[in-house]
């Protein structure tokens, strides 16, 4: 621990944080308990965490509040900012947040009692909703294959540039496109890929890392996939072998090739072609790359991979979260079999 925060130690090793500045308890919030050494969380997870965190404070000073001054109305009047303002699964995230900050806060002293009891977290749609998607209405938030397909081919459409690097740009984003739809990976994770990652037996090529919740995953390579890949690379003239290659495999082709492509880049590329898309086709714009995640999820178990191994496939923690897909593909079934049904409502009766 930092020696800035000894001063805020008691003998027996218990913070008190009673007389310490907000700014103090804050960095110490984070290093404590937000970002642990021990926790080795994603440069995606951190930046959401301080954008939630950011949020809060931004809110106190919008209402001429202090850290030390928030009390249960303050919590209150958060709460029901968040649920006019956001989606209920980005208020449940930023609420989780908050909890987690006033329960430190009445550990370490810097809150006098426990606000805990008095923060509620919101209801979330059972099925994965569109962030935008009003309270009465469904609006899921994955692709059938026909509009998944035309953003992936349409993705090279957008590469406007005529340096030399055009068609490996292209190329690196049919690649973008192949991994969202044919391996389930969150785009957090696909970002941080490196040749390392890649590996090959029998013949074949998997994709091995470490996702959400430090959990190892093995995805196999699809054909065409696979194919691109080492097109990519032909394009980009990398002569080492695939396997001992220790470069990221998707770069944002600035000055430096070997600069990562960024969370936000993806995207933003994304959303530029959704847009395009949108010139041919009615297609949602609230499209983002986690819905190619949901899409391929669905596809294994309309073709009936064992859910077991879609579990397995997708990192999902629990296998209660994987059954949600079946609950909501039960439901599509039940649908399309009503709407076979013919009352002969538009038969005239015979008297």
């Amino acid at each position: 621990m930092s020696k800035q925060f000894n001063k805020y130690i008691e003998k027996d090793g218990r913070f008190n944080f009673s007389q310490a500045p907000s700014e103090a308890f804050l960095e110490a919030f984070r290093k404590v308990d937000l970002f642990p050494p021990s926790k080795k969380l994603s440069e995606h997870t951190i930046k959401g965490y301080e954008r939630d965190i950011g949020d809060f404070i931004s809110f106190l000073s919008s209402h001429n509040i202090t850290l030390k001054e928030i009390n249960v109305i303050t919590i209150q009047d958060y709460q029901a900012f968040l649920a006019d303002e956001y989606a209920a699964r980005s208020a449940r995230r930023k609420i989780g947040i908050l909890k987690r900050l006033v329960k430190f806060g009445y550990m370490t002293g810097f809150f006098s009692f426990s606000m805990t009891d008095w923060i509620q977290n919101p209801k979330v749609p059972k099925y994965h909703y569109s962030s935008r998607s009003g309270q009465e209405t469904k609006e899921v938030r994955e692709l059938d294959l026909h509009t998944a397909k035309m953003i992936i081919s349409s993705l090279d459409e957008i590469v406007l540039t005529t340096r030399s690097e055009r068609e490996a740009l292209k190329s690196r984003n049919r690649l973008l496109g192949y991994f969202l739809l044919t391996t389930g990976m969150r785009a957090s994770e696909i970002i941080n890929l490196h040749y390392t990652h890649i590996l090959k037996q029998k013949g074949r090529y998997f994709v091995e890392f470490k996702g959400k919740g430090n959990q190892f995953r093995k995805i196999p390579l699809n054909k065409q996939l696979t194919e691109e890949l080492m097109n990519y690379r032909k394009l980009l003239n990398y002569e080492e072998d695939i396997l001992e290659d220790e470069r990221p495999i998707f770069v944002a082709f600035s000055r430096n090739k070997m600069d990562k492509l960024s969370y936000d880049s993806l995207y933003k590329l994304i959303k530029k072609v959704v847009k395009h898309v949108s010139t041919k086709e009615r297609v949602n714009q609230h499209i983002s790359p986690h819905w190619f995640r949901h899409t391929f999820i669905t596809n294994l178990l309309e073709q009936d991979v064992p859910l077991a191994i879609v579990k397995e496939l997708a990192g999902h923690s629990d296998i209660a979260i994987t059954n949600l897909y079946i609950e909501r593909m039960n439901e599509n079934t039940v649908e399309k079999a009503y709407d076979q049904v013919n009352f002969g409502l538009n038969e005239k009766p015979s008297f």
